[in-house]
């Protein structure tokens, strides 16, 4: 006799392709209807070099759009299929906010941005000059808002949540979880060159990290806000 009320965990196969399809479908229908708006979505074109793809035109006000919406879409689409399948909500991580962990976490951070600033500065590495362009595009709201807020919940939802959560369960471990959703974490940063790509590798082994020591989803995202809000003000300052 089957239990409805069974807890149906994916299989960590089904979680990476269940993630990979819903990460690059969801955006579609939003970045095709998004024109309803009006041209207005589409002014000021920004040029973008993606290191592994060539140039790319986009625009900010329909792009920027289209992740906040997508990316909201997402994250209540997982949390749909965890209720049909009967996933506890709390598997993904605390979400409550411990003022010592924070203050613990970011002085890690402080420490992780200041080798990266090192890491850079002594390989003469820097951001990709449109991509830049492109965050600081007006209304710069939007890019505020996709940058810091948007992003790291998503991400740190879908990668150091939901997929670390799943692929724990296998027998990668709870260790092998943190580095494969790490990689995949980033791999959708492919605009990127390869020393920049290793430096969010680290990064995100740093935030599963910290998911996994302190069971909370809501340590890593706070601070990958915090070093994107920090990326957002230096590129506003410098550029």
């Amino acid at each position: 006799m089957i239990n409805e009320n069974e807890t149906k965990n994916f299989s960590g196969w089904w979680a990476i392709l269940f993630i990979f399809l819903t990460f690059n479908i969801a955006p579609i229908p939003f970045a095709l209807s998004i024109g309803l708006l009006g041209d207005w979505v589409y002014q000021n074109p920004i040029t973008v070099n993606m290191t592994y793809m060539g140039d790319i035109n986009m625009h900010p006000i329909a792009d920027n759009l289209t992740t906040i919406l997508s990316m909201t879409f997402i994250i209540l689409f997982v949390l749909w299929r965890m209720q049909k399948r009967n996933i506890p909500f709390s598997d993904l991580g605390s979400l409550d906010i411990k003022k010592k962990d924070v203050l613990f976490g970011t002085l890690f951070l402080a420490l992780f941005i200041a080798l990266e600033e090192l890491y850079m500065w002594v390989l003469g590495i820097e951001m990709p000059e449109g991509f830049i362009e492109f965050m600081l595009s007006e209304p710069l709201i939007l890019g505020l808002i996709s940058v810091v807020i948007i992003a790291p919940i998503a991400e740190e939802f879908i990668f150091r949540g939901f997929l670390f959560s799943q692929l724990q369960n296998t027998r990668l471990g709870p260790w092998g979880a943190i580095t494969l959703s790490s990689l995949l974490w980033t791999v959708i940063h492919f605009q990127y060159e390869f020393k920049i790509l290793l430096v969010l590798f680290v990064f995100g082994l740093f935030l599963g990290y910290l998911r996994m020591a302190y069971q909370s989803l809501s340590l890593p995202i706070i601070l990958h806000a915090i070093n994107n809000l920090f990326a957002f003000v230096m590129a506003y300052f410098n550029f």
